[in-house]
């Protein structure tokens, strides 16, 4: 992957959006390590560990998550439900510790793009496979203010558009003419299957996968340089 969308290129195609779309996991928050350090420790019973290339290819980009990994491994005797519900206890504690932390500038990017006051400010929501009270602790522990949220609770999770369907409906908006960030293959296709524009952020995980999208940027910085200047065109 190289970095395709320069400034003036992500200028141009947030000046066509009505509203943006922020995955969370990868996007906003540095969680994926401590996914996978939940389900790591999750899988204990049965003496199995998630390696970090096939966490980042199989788990966070491509969202085969326990199954994939039980058929690619060829595991045997997992309780899937049981594994289920010790990830999800594990991960849950890691989030009221207050042991997941937001990426660095994500909380002045969230206050900037919450000010109608902002040039650039457009309607928007973080739209996640992560369950929304999850979402909200995360924020409220790393400073940052709580937007819309449109998690994956009672909706089918990516590369399903079902999320991003949702929140640009709550939005009022046309998925055409709203603008996705993502991070991964599973939402970067969502977005695709929903008709959606996108753009990939970089990170220092997924710099390695084949993940192809029309537009790249290095990370949230970009978005935040343009918001602060209040350079949409």
């Amino acid at each position: 992957m190289t970095e395709q969308l320069v400034t003036k290129s992500l200028k141009l195609v947030c000046g066509t959006a009505d509203a943006f779309l922020f995955d969370f996991d990868g996007v906003l928050a540095d969680s994926e390590p401590l996914f996978r350090e939940s389900w790591n420790m999750a899988l204990e019973p049965w003496d199995h560990e998630v390696s970090l290339e096939d966490y980042w290819k199989y788990w966070s980009s491509l969202g085969e998550g326990l199954e994939g990994e039980i058929e690619r491994c060829g595991l045997e005797g997992v309780d899937i439900s049981l594994a289920r519900e010790r990830q999800k206890t594990i991960y849950e504690n890691f989030v009221n510790d207050g042991k997941v932390p937001l990426f660095p500038r994500a909380a002045r990017l969230l206050k900037i793009l919450s000010s109608k006051e902002n040039t650039c400010w457009r309607p928007f929501c973080i739209a996640s496979n992560t369950p929304c009270n999850l979402i909200q602790k995360i924020l409220i522990k790393g400073g940052a203010p709580i937007p819309l949220i449109v998690g994956g609770d009672d909706l089918e999770k990516k590369p399903s558009p079902d999320i991003f369907l949702r929140a640009s409906s709550l939005l009022g908006v046309s998925p055409s003419s709203t603008l996705v960030f993502e991070d991964s293959w599973k939402g970067i296709t969502a977005a695709e299957r929903g008709c959606f524009m996108s753009v990939l952020v970089l990170n220092s995980y997924n710099r390695k996968l084949e993940i192809k999208s029309e537009f790249v940027i290095n990370g949230i910085q970009p978005i935040l340089d343009m918001m602060i200047e209040g350079s949409i065109v």
